[in-house]
This record gives C-alpha cells, sequence and structure tokens, in this order.
C-alpha cells in the first residue's frame, strides 16, 4: 500500500505544481509586494531544508532528532509541505528575472522535487517511527 502512496504521488505532485507555477507565472508576479515576501520566504524555507539535508547526511535520521529534539520532526513536516511551492516561488519570483522564463519547466522541476520530498518523508519517518510502535521516538 505505500508503495501506491509513493507512485500516485508524481501525477499529483506534477497536477498541483504545475497550477501552482501557472499561477505564479500570470498572477502573482504582477504583485510587487506579495511577490517579495514569499521570494525572501521561500529563500527561508529552501536553506532551513538545505541544513535539514546537511544534517541527514552527516547525522541520519535518528541522530538528526537527538540533536535537534522534537523540532526536528516539526521543521522536517513543514519543509516537506512548503519546500516544493518554496521552490517554485525561488524560480519564478526573482525581482528582477525569473531564473526560468517558461512556468512550465519550473512545474516539471517542483514535480521531481516533490517525489524527492515524499522519498525523503518516508526514509525519515521509517527510521523515527519504523510502524509506529518499534521505532526509536514510537
Amino acid at each position: 500500500m505505500e508503495l501506491f502512496g509513493i507512485v500516485f504521488s508524481i501525477p499529483v505532485a506534477f497536477v498541483v505544481s504545475m497550477a501552482y507555477c501557472a499561477v505564479l507565472a500570470h498572477v502573482i508576479r504582477r504583485l510587487d509586494r506579495l511577490r517579495g515576501r514569499l521570494y525572501a520566504t521561500s529563500l527561508v524555507v529552501l536553506l532551513g531544508f538545505l541544513s535539514e539535508v546537511i544534517l541527514l547526511a552527516t547525522l541520519g535520521a535518528v541522530g538528526s532528532r537527538a540533536f535537534v529534539g522534537p523540532a526536528f520532526y516539526v521543521a522536517h513536516t513543514v519543509f516537506f509541505f512548503f519546500g516544493t511551492p518554496a521552490l517554485a516561488n525561488a524560480l519564478l519570483l526573482p525581482k528582477r528575472e525569473p531564473i526560468l522564463r517558461r512556468w512550465y519547466v519550473a512545474g516539471f522541476l517542483c514535480t521531481a522535487f516533490a517525489f524527492c520530498l515524499v522519498l525523503l518523508q518516508y526514509g525519515v519517518s521509517e527510521a523515527l517511527y519504523v510502524d509506529g510502535t518499534n521505532g526509536p521516538y514510537s
């Protein structure tokens, strides 16, 4: 059943990413105040995600949770849900010129990133909680 959820996440991420990138490209880009705030917030989220990946690569999921404490999984969940929109904002909303001129290219990149986030979420949850009864933090 888990495999079905992981595989099904790809088309869902594709549809949602394309819709979000289209809205960014056609509506939000024209709203300067909102654009700047979204862009800055997105950079903070992506930097936080990068720091999480560095922690996971060096300490592993259990070590990262032990080092940071209970806030680790809260932050991990925030990065899981807001990572893909943050990437889209960072690609499409810079003040001068967007990094990608075509919003649908950003949608494809966001889909791939969302799939990576799903796999990371699955790996971290399995390492910390296994099946809800056998993990070190169950």
